[in-house]
């Protein structure tokens, strides 16, 4: 069986019979408080683009404030760091309760060279959420695509998320992995004429599903000539192709049919409507929300 926990996204409006239990909170370099009104999942820095800096709470750590290129925060710089990130989310959702969830975000692989020096940078965050937070689940997201120009995300293709998974095992962390599905075909640079890695890519992250703690969904959609990232619904995803969009929604059954419970995050930032057809595709696939 399929099983998720819906995670609200922004603002958007869910079927009534899809219990929302958490939300999405941003919680990024810029953000000076959070206001959840649910069970939050803390979606923290992602270094897409600039930030400024300025709040006087990311004042407090330097380190933090230091660590960017042009404005693009470089995260994990060093285990300092990792102390000052962990004090600033603290710090943010002082007076709130814990997170759920803290999602966090790689590292460029420009001055994190190994998933070996990331790991023992993790591991101090780590160590200090889990003194605080005991029950807070820590999610890290695949990555691709970014501002950046000194180098690539050090966790983006299916190999990587692999190795990230064996250090995991090895060095029994708590550590589980935040599956972006479209980011990951971005990395493998998938296309209609690759249209075989759509399932491939799935199936080869079998062995490793039981590290897979949440899953991110979202469309694509051609305007202007233009692919526009998390617009649009699985239609407009797969170019209309419905037997490839089916070949997809049989891979990721086979993928997350083994009664674990995920979290599952719809990153839709357009309509409401794009929204409610990818959970009618998803209910098609034999999902159940729980």
């Amino acid at each position: 069986m399929i099983l998720f926990k819906m995670v609200r996204y922004h603002q958007k409006k869910y079927p009534s019979y899809i219990p929302l239990h958490l939300e999405e909170v941003a919680g990024h370099f810029d953000v000076k408080r959070v206001f959840p009104t649910l069970p939050y999942s803390l979606h923290t820095e992602y270094s897409y683009g600039k930030r400024t800096f300025q709040s006087e709470l990311i004042q407090k750590y330097p380190e933090i404030v230091r660590a960017n290129q042009d404005g693009i925060p470089q995260l994990w710089k060093n285990e300092v760091w990792a102390e000052s990130f962990a004090a600033f989310l603290m710090k943010l959702t002082k007076n709130m309760p814990a997170p759920s969830v803290i999602e966090i975000h790689p590292p460029f692989h420009d001055y994190v060279g190994s998933m070996r020096e990331f790991i023992e940078i993790y591991q101090v965050f780590e160590t200090q959420i889990k003194s605080r937070w005991q029950e807070t689940d820590i999610l890290i997201e695949n990555r691709c695509g970014s501002r950046y120009r000194g180098g690539r995300f050090l966790i983006s293709t299916a190999p990587q998320i692999k190795e990230l998974c064996a250090w995991i095992e090895s060095e029994h962390l708590k550590l589980r992995i935040a599956f972006d599905i479209p980011q990951l075909y971005t990395a493998h640079q998938v296309t209609p004429k690759r249209s075989y890695e759509i399932c491939a890519l799935l199936e080869e992250l079998k062995e490793i599903r039981q590290y897979i703690g949440g899953v991110h969904i979202w469309g694509k959609r051609t305007s202007h000539s233009r692919r526009i990232s998390h617009c649009g619904d699985l239609n407009t995803y797969f170019n209309n192709d419905m037997q490839l969009k089916a070949a997809f929604l049989d891979s990721l059954g086979r993928l997350f049919g083994d009664n674990q419970v995920r979290n599952l995050v719809l990153e839709v930032n357009s309509h409401s409507e794009d929204l409610c057809s990818i959970i009618e595709d998803l209910n098609k696939a034999g999902v159940s929300y729980v």
